[in-house]
């Protein structure tokens, strides 16, 4: 299939109300109510920003298996500007506020390489990687200056298959995080892991590296730390604990973001523990798949979810963070 990357700022309204209270909640979620933030016939994807209520991005999905990127400018209307247009395979949006872009990664026929388009002003579409190699999930240095992301095998990611939960992809062993210097076009390798994401006062990393559990029997993800110089790595969630992914930072850095899915439980949730690996805390208890999240700046959680959707059709909601 072949995919044609297309900038596009269209102003689109979603089908719906803009923003509602969402009843789909499970007693012992450490939240008080939910808010709907897509409302879309079409699968929403990945949330990331929403810092303040503005410039929340994600990907929708369409019937024919097009992935494109999509922003909510003010997170509560219903308002939303789509960013990409054409045949596209465009995953992992990440914004950025300091230079007002939208890194991802875009599948351009042969494999995936990371890309950046401005959001605002809709410009030329750049191009950061261009090898034989597959990129994924790109992240901003919260200066805009650096862009981190993982080279390799493909990365694990949230599936569901005949309603059943999964994990997308082949066997991930060695994939390696790198970052680019948008100012000296330096490259440099610091690493093996996945889904690795600045710390707020961009002197760490937070990542993850597949292994075997205890049992050696079956492959799972666990949430590291290094620095921003690719050394002092350390495991903040133990092989036993379930299968982590996807990590984001706290504003204040003390805490990381992330989904799990626990080996008594067929769906992934929402936890967080503190960057020490300590006090761990489950969020979602809902029988849905709540993964992908975000933590915004006012402390606002967004995710996607399947809850009280048909199969497949994720939405972005959010909460307010309570300690």
């Amino acid at each position: 299939m072949k995919y044609n990357l297309i900038p596009l700022v269209v102003s689109l309204v979603l089908l719906g109300c803009s923003s509602k209270t969402y009843q789909m909640t499970s007693e012992g979620e450490n939240f008080e109510t939910l808010s709907l933030i897509s409302d879309s016939d079409k699968p929403c994807l990945y949330p990331n920003g929403g810092d303040l209520g503005e410039n929340l991005v994600y990907i929708s999905r369409d019937e024919d298996g097009v992935y494109n990127v999509y922003m909510k400018e003010k997170v509560l209307t219903k308002a939303v500007t789509q960013k990409t247009a054409g045949k596209n395979l465009i995953l992992a949006p990440n914004y950025c506020s300091a230079n007002d872009r939208i890194v991802f990664q875009y599948f351009d026929k042969t494999n995936f390489d990371i890309y950046y388009i401005d959001a605002s002003k809709g410009k030329a579409i750049t191009q950061v990687t261009n090898t034989d190699e597959d990129e994924y999930n790109p992240a901003w240095s919260p200066d805009g200056n650096l862009i981190i992301f993982e080279k390799g095998a493909t990365p694990k990611t949230y599936a569901v298959t005949n309603g059943k939960h999964t994990y997308s992809g082949v066997e991930v062993k060695k994939n390696q995080i790198w970052l680019k210097d948008l100012k000296t076009k330096e490259l440099k390798m610091l690493g093996e892991g996945s889904f690795p994401k600045f710390s707020p006062d961009s002197k760490s990393i937070a990542y993850v590296r597949y292994d075997l559990d205890k049992s050696k029997s079956k492959e799972t993800g666990t949430i590291w730390i290094m620095s921003t110089e690719g050394d002092s790595p350390r495991q903040i969630t133990d092989v036993n604990l379930g299968y982590a992914t996807s990590p984001n930072w706290s504003p204040d850095g003390k805490n990381l973001i992330f989904q799990l899915t626990k080996k008594n439980k067929a769906d992934s949730d929402i936890y967080v523990v503190d960057i020490n690996g300590e006090n761990l805390r489950q969020y979602t208890l809902n029988k849905s798949n709540d993964f992908a999240p975000y933590w915004s700046v006012d402390d606002y959680i967004y995710f996607s979810s399947d809850r009280g959707t048909k199969a497949n059709k994720y939405q972005i909601l959010r909460f307010k963070f309570r300690k």
